[in-house]
């Protein structure tokens, strides 16, 4: 999974982007009926009504009206905002500050696109930048969750495993995780790439599986059930 909105021209050799119009309205017309959007979409958007390329909030805030508008012409539903990324856990609590800061501005981008939903997929930097202590791991979502609860309508943050996640790899440890923020507002997202990712591929072998991959797939689906 990428988290970069970027697309590879074989034939330009370098990247670019497509206009997030543009974009919305081929999601319209393929039939679909919501689509999430990308902090950065929004961010490459704001950049290109501000000054010398670099957008405050108030520039982030436009587009995600613009966004919202866009959306509702199409009839599209904005299923949720993403990537809140690497923000738990860290061992830089300067770092988790400055985090705590970016997501008073996500909260009310949020309210301007017209989503509640804000999603987190677990932290992925190295280990040596994060504590092992899970305790800490959830504390610090949970202040999220409070911040989210705190507002009107509330916001609800959806925590997704990551199949190279440092830590919180498998949708059981999601699932652990969301036990220990316990809070209402404060759930999984479950992707099918990101658990066969981690128990049923291996891109070495022939077959592109592992040597028990539909068995400990079939396994983690009726422990997710049960």
């Amino acid at each position: 999974m990428s988290y970069q909105p970027a697309i590879m021209s074989a034939s330009l050799g370098r990247a670019w982007l497509h206009d997030l119009d543009y974009k919305i309205e081929q999601a319209a017309k393929a039939g679909f009926k919501g689509i999430e959007i990308f902090y950065e979409d929004l961010e490459y958007m704001a950049r290109k009504t501000s000054k010398n390329n670099s957008p405050d909030s108030n520039h982030i805030l436009e587009a995600a009206n613009h966004v919202r508008a866009i959306c509702q012409a199409q009839r599209l539903e904005i299923i949720c905002m993403q990537p809140f990324l690497f923000y738990e856990g860290l061992k830089d609590r300067e770092q988790h500050d400055k985090l705590i800061e970016k997501m008073k501005l996500w909260l009310k981008i949020v309210k301007n696109l017209g989503t509640d939903t804000i999603q987190i997929p677990a932290n992925f930097l190295p280990a040596e930048q994060l504590t092992d202590d899970l305790d800490v791991h959830s504390a610090d979502l949970r202040q999220l969750a409070d911040m989210g609860a705190a507002e009107n309508p509330s916001i609800r943050f959806a925590y997704e495993n990551l199949c190279w996640s440092t830590y919180v790899d498998t949708w059981e440890k999601t699932w652990d995780m969301v036990k220990r923020v316990d809070r209402p507002n404060f759930g999984l997202c479950l992707d099918t790439f990101n658990i066969a990712g981690h128990i049923w591929a291996d891109p070495a072998s022939l077959t592109g599986k592992t040597p028990t991959a539909d068995a400990d797939f079939k396994a983690s689906i009726d422990r997710m059930i049960k």
